[in-house]
């Protein structure tokens, strides 16, 4: 149980709210919002930091708790006890988390998902800029070809941690943010 607790505050320590905390407020504290308000440094440090602690969670963890700890890592980014519960949308944490418990099958989700971000901003994104931003909108892929490769509690981990992002996603896109 203190596992499980551990990876919500460690995901609670939202880099963007920490470092940056005039973001609040005016833009989500994750990589695309830290990006928008101080530019591709500060995203840098932003993403560095959430990818870590998505990394220290997985470390630290025994594998029988890993599945939950990663979906209440990913929570506690997207609802952080230590800022109001508004926090940013769990893709770095998540991917941090992914790249230490399952490498080989993690970047090849990573490298697809990329690649249909970048298909999405080639085709839609750059001309209308309306509906989802392309990085979340290829982390979907992402996270289906993740689920698609793993098994047993690792699939379980992935459809947890995806469920809690599509959670956060379905908020932002609500205005709710």
């Amino acid at each position: 149980m203190a596992y499980l607790v551990f990876a919500y505050l460690v995901g609670s320590l939202v880099a963007g709210l920490l470092f940056f905390p005039e973001v609040r407020g005016k833009d989500l504290p994750g990589g695309s919002g830290v990006f928008r308000r101080k530019g591709p440094w500060a995203a840098l440090l932003a993403v560095a930091f959430d990818l870590g602690k998505g990394a220290l969670v997985a470390l630290l963890t025994p594998e029988a708790y890993l599945p939950w700890a990663g979906a209440l890592l990913v929570a506690g980014h997207t609802w952080p006890v230590f800022f109001r519960f508004r926090g940013g949308g769990g893709i770095a944490p998540s991917l941090g988390f992914f790249l230490v418990w399952r490498p080989a099958e993690t970047l090849w989700a990573t490298l697809f998902g990329l690649g249909v971000a970048g298909l999405y901003h080639l085709l839609f994104w750059r001309r209308r800029r309306k509906g989802i931003y392309p990085i979340p909108f290829g982390a979907i892929f992402g996270y289906l070809l993740l689920v698609y490769t793993l098994s047993g509690e690792a699939r379980l981990g992935a459809l947890l941690v995806a469920g809690v992002v599509l959670l956060r996603g379905l908020q932002i896109l609500a205005g709710r943010w």
